[in-house]
């Protein structure tokens, strides 16, 4: 068989929230095809993989990506043509010395990471084996669970509370049928308990099928999920994870944080989580801090001794912003995005040292990213320990949940993680 790259052809098509994106088939000489396609979210770290667009405001508001096929094409093609496509590292070596910058600028990391899980794909084609077999032929003894954002605000929904999400994590669930069960049922008694507390009126629906946050105060939203997990008699198997994603409202040259409409600093911050630390079951913490503040992040993290902070634009899937938390000790879990790094191989690495050196992963879609999104996948073969999702109803999120139960079903000495060693609630 021949393994070797002999074509690459990309494309320009559009995301689950209409964006454009670049997808890209890498072709065998046996004719063998992996396609892939790279996500962006609607919040991104400062420090993430450059994305290439067009910038021409007639065309897809700026956000066409003609230049990244041309990218693809053009330059990169001619670089790794005759590689062996199973060889990943080697393959994401050249397109890291091609690109020859931080932050995959030059090529544009959603060039860099469309190739790069093309030619895992095509791995895949060719030893007919799942994406998280290929990542990892050894011994795989968990698999991540399911969790659902249920209330959005943030830079998600404007003019909503502050804090972007509000999600559930069915952590003490025995599988992962139990934990998309829960999911389920919750979402779909969710709507009767907010309506009471809207006094009858219809909950709004979310961009991403969540639901619209329908009070300023997170509290609220912690309150009505837990009303919520109550009457669907699964109370005990939920914890919470709220993504603050701060950044967002830090104003950097005040140094302080617009919060509900008045500015605040970091210890008024830690008088508004730490309320919610104590009272409700929050598993996680995300993004709580501005991405750039490392001081902050290490006073917030000893001030919330119940939580775990968790790290998304802060760590950016980067091993040495993971090694840099690691050592000051800022967080003690990272959300895994393949794209903010830019390449197969880096995720990975970066996902390995992070799980070997005590901090659990936490794999996540982007916000309206790809309807095939592999990082459930990669978490499974990484050890991750829960996936980051909408509510399990729109595109994205059931193929998360979906390849789950996949990979359950076809892992059957695998569990789902334990999360024992983690909680300090």
């Amino acid at each position: 068989m021949n393994t070797k790259i002999k074509d690459l052809r990309a494309r320009a098509l559009i995301d689950c929230k209409g964006k454009p994106l670049l997808e890209v088939d890498l072709i065998t000489e046996d004719g063998v095809v992996g396609r892939a396609a790279s996500p962006s979210g609607i919040s991104a770290g400062e420090h993430e993989a450059f994305v290439l667009r067009d910038g021409d405001p007639n065309w897809y508001n700026g956000n066409g990506v003609y230049k990244a096929v041309e990218m693809a094409e053009r330059t990169v093609l001619p670089k790794i043509k005759g590689m062996d496509v199973l060889d990943q590292k080697a393959l994401d070596e050249a397109l890291i010395e091609l690109d020859g910058t931080a932050n995959k600028s030059r090529l544009g990391g959603n060039v860099t990471n469309s190739i790069s899980l093309a030619a895992m794909r095509a791995g895949c084609a060719i030893l007919h084996v799942p994406q998280y077999r290929y990542l990892n032929p050894g011994e795989i003894r968990t698999i991540p669970l399911p969790t659902s954002d249920m209330f959005a605000g943030g830079s998600y929904e404007e003019d909503t509370m502050p804090v972007q999400e509000v999600t559930i994590v069915p952590y003490k669930a025995a599988t992962i049928s139990e934990a998309a069960d829960i999911l389920c049922r919750t979402y779909a008694k969710l709507p009767e308990v907010i309506r009471e507390f809207q006094n009858g009126r219809r909950p709004e629906i979310g961009a991403m099928s969540e639901y619209i946050a329908p009070s300023t105060d997170f509290m609220d939203c912690l309150a009505i999920l837990k009303e919520t997990a109550v009457r669907c008699g699964c109370e005990d198997k939920i914890a919470y994870h709220l993504d603050c994603a701060f950044s967002e409202i830090y104003d950097a040259s005040r140094g302080t944080y617009r919060y509900c409409g008045r500015e605040v600093d970091l210890d008024e911050l830690i008088g508004i989580l730490k309320p919610a630390t104590e009272k409700y079951d929050i598993l996680y913490l995300e993004d709580p801090v501005d991405e750039n503040d490392w001081d902050g992040w290490v006073k917030m993290a000893k001030a919330l001794p119940r939580t775990t902070l968790c790290g998304d634009d802060l760590t950016v899937t980067n091993i040495e912003y993971i090694k840099k938390a690691l050592e000051l000790g800022a967080c003690g879990a990272f959300v895994f995005k393949p794209n903010q790094v830019g390449t197969v191989t880096e995720a990975m690495a970066a996902q390995k040292y992070a799980v070997e050196h005590g901090m659990f992963s936490i794999p996540s879609i982007r916000a309206g990213g790809v309807s095939d999104d592999p990082v459930a996948d990669m978490g499974t073969a990484g050890g991750a320990a829960a996936v980051k999702l909408g509510p399990p109803k729109f595109g994205h999120a059931v193929h998360i949940v979906n390849s789950l139960l996949r990979a359950e079903s076809e892992l059957p000495g695998a569990r789902p993680f334990d999360f024992t060693g983690f909680v300090k609630f």
